[in-house]
């Protein structure tokens, strides 16, 4: 019998190699929507700090310089913290889409997997079949000889 061998070997090769780029790139995006989530919570703590120093400082004797810079410092900050939340949106959409791009990849792979079982499925049972017919034969043999 003669040794297996699969015809889209290379077509599996290809599709595994896309599969794993796109899963690279997909950890990639995930660390990107990681990264900007936490520059986002840099933010906001940021913020807190401000609004408590704000408080405090409301609290005692009014310094009108201090107020004002306190207050620009505030509008500063919330701005950067919208532009955070934008960069957070774009950051799970790009993950959202690179993370469609690898299962769309990853059902490629397996679909050339399942080919290759039927193909291994059908090439062990030619094999038995021509085991079986060399048993058959050789039984068949003997039996003319002892007959």
């Amino acid at each position: 019998m003669k040794k297996f061998r699969f015809p889209l070997h290379s077509v599996a090769i290809q599709r595994k190699l896309r599969e794993g780029e796109k899963r690279e790139r997909f950890a990639a995006a995930v660390r990107a929507s990681a990264e900007a989530e936490s520059a986002l919570q840099v933010i906001q703590h940021r913020i807190a700090e401000l609004e408590t120093v704000i408080a405090r400082e409301r609290s005692g004797t009014f310094q009108p310089a201090a107020q004002t810079g306190f207050l620009q410092a505030l509008r500063d900050e919330q701005a950067l913290q919208a532009e955070a939340v934008k960069q957070v949106a774009k950051a799970k959409a790009a993950a959202e889409v690179a993370r469609q791009a690898w299962i769309e990849s990853r059902r490629d792979v397996r679909l050339i997997e399942t080919l290759e079982t039927k193909a291994r499925a059908v090439h062990r049972h030619e094999f038995e079949r021509e085991e079986q017919a060399l048993l058959d034969d050789r039984t068949n043999a003997l039996a003319a000889r002892a007959g």
